[in-house]
């Protein structure tokens, strides 16, 4: 019903699936990272006092 695969295949099928998983790590990483960086560039865009009083 369903052929086997090649040692080959097998081979080529797991470097495609490992290569995925690795490309969605760095897009992660990659858009977390956009995320923190505007995030602290809003921060310091603040003034000081602005900061203090809104922090209490």
């Amino acid at each position: 019903m369903y052929s086997k695969m090649s040692a080959d295949d097998e081979r080529e099928y797991a470097d495609r699936i490992r290569e995925a998983r690795i490309a969605r790590r760095r897009e992660r990483a990659a858009r977390r990272h956009a995320v923190r960086s505007g995030v602290r560039d809003f921060l310091l865009s603040i003034p000081a006092a602005v900061g203090v009083r809104l922090g209490g």
